[in-house]
């Protein structure tokens, strides 16, 4: 009997030595991945040099280095002198990691959609009211706040606007999750074009033959879809696996079994923005339609010439998190929600729209409404702020009742001390 209880103990020796292994080879993986793509974006979209971003931006995976490729816009990144990983470049679909299948990035039709910028007017306000803005903006955008980007819009025209050192109003930006919002907005559109409901259910043949048939795109928007998928970036997780590791992000999460019953639980989740996406893809004949859809719809509307939606290896946009565009040109889909979905004297979302978007979920605690946030209103904000919030400080607070659109972007790191919260109400009690 001894013998058998060593062999046992040896075998799960084994076994668990094996999980282990297999365990950080996956999260060397993710971590390259996380690397390699971060560094192609914010390299060929936004301009900057490969050994700045590593210093700056890739904090989250140490012992890692990177390389490009110039000539065929590849970065690479190699993890623990293991595990490399890779990502190429297109200009009209972004930086896409490359799988087991290089050809797959290729067979992403072309787009190309071209419209003249709409450029911001400055305006100027009283010479106290200004002191104090620029005082704000000043202390927010200094080294070690981790602010790259800060714009105050005011009626529609910019009051307030600094840069750190090495970015400027030209640089485009990731927004994260802020990229959210963007999905939001493409649902809109197709809601005012009568294709989508939002109370529409049985939204995937594969959920119609199961609990899942029940969730509908509310349910979606505002998190509260019951599906089980982990939102955590420090590990091995549905998220980092869907971002970093798999060639359809929608694919992998609409895979996703039911937890709760839809529309009765709150839980935040990349996945879900993803699944829209492969909505808004299935109502389109041609692949190429829905990839030129955000910027004949939207970013052509609002002037947004910077506008870079990244899409994954199938060709979707990553709806949760892939998008890169100026400050000034987030600035404008903000300011898009504060005019209520019209730009320009055209109803661009359907009129009830931002009402709709800014109206607090379910058993959300407060703080979140149909992907876009509401907990500002908790820093005594006024009632209809909303706000869009990406990873490591990326935000567009939107006040209709003011008329105010406050934009903060950039890399705050543990290291950073940035306050939102003191940021937004500074700004937002100087128009009150």
């Amino acid at each position: 009997m001894g013998k058998v209880i060593k062999y046992i103990a040896l075998a799960l020796l084994f076994a668990a030595a094996a999980f282990g292994i297999n365990y950080l080879i996956t999260y060397a993986k993710i971590g390259a991945g996380y690397n390699a793509k971060l560094a192609c974006s914010c390299h060929f979209i936004s301009g900057r040099t490969i050994d700045d971003i590593s210093k700056n931006d890739l904090y989250a995976v140490p012992l890692s280095r990177q390389s490009v490729d110039e000539a065929n816009k590849i970065v690479t990144s190699k993890v623990f002198g293991l595990v490399s990983r890779s990502a190429m470049y297109r200009p009209d679909v972004g930086c896409i990691l490359i799988g087991d299948d290089e050809k797959s990035i290729a067979d992403i039709p072309s787009i190309k959609v071209s419209f003249p910028a709409s450029e911001l007017q400055d305006s100027i306000l009283p010479a106290i009211q200004k002191e104090k803005l620029n005082q704000i903006l000043a202390r927010n955008i200094v080294p070690g706040t981790g602010s790259r980007a800060l714009l105050v819009l005011k009626d529609g025209k910019i009051v307030g606007e600094q840069y750190a050192d090495g970015y400027d109003k030209s640089t485009p930006l990731i927004g994260w999750s802020m990229t959210k919002s963007i999905t939001n907005a493409m649902i809109g559109i197709l809601v005012r074009d009568g294709i989508l409901n939002i109370e529409n259910n049985g939204l995937f043949e594969e959920w119609k033959k199961d609990g899942r048939r029940d969730i509908t795109i509310d349910d979606l928007l505002r998190m509260s879809s019951g599906l089980d998928f982990e939102e955590d970036y420090s590990k091995v997780s549905d998220a980092t696996k869907m971002l970093f590791l798999e060639n359809s992000a929608g694919k992998y999460a609409l895979k996703s079994p039911l937890k709760f019953t839809p529309g009765k639980e709150f839980y935040y989740s990349s996945g879900t923005s993803n699944i829209l996406q492969e909505l808004i893809r299935n109502t389109f004949t041609e692949q190429k339609y829905y990839l030129e859809f955000p910027y004949r719809r939207l970013f052509s509307k609002l002037g947004m010439t910077s506008a870079l939606m990244e899409t994954d290896a199938s060709g979707t946009f990553v709806g949760s998190s892939f998008m890169f565009a100026t400050a000034r040109d987030w600035a404008k889909f903000g300011q898009l929600y504060v005019m209520d979905g019209i730009w320009n004297g055209e109803q661009i979302l359907p009129p009830d729209w931002v009402s709709y978007s800014s109206k607090v979920t379910q058993d959300s605690d407060g703080e979140y409404a149909a992907h876009f946030w509401t907990y500002p209103r908790k820093d005594g904000l006024p009632e209809d702020s909303f706000l869009m919030d990406g990873y490591e400080g990326q935000f567009v607070l939107i006040i209709p009742s003011s008329r105010l659109v406050i934009v903060r972007l950039g890399c705050t790191t543990p290291e950073d001390q940035f306050d939102e919260a003191s940021y937004f109400k500074s700004i937002s009690d100087l128009f009150l």
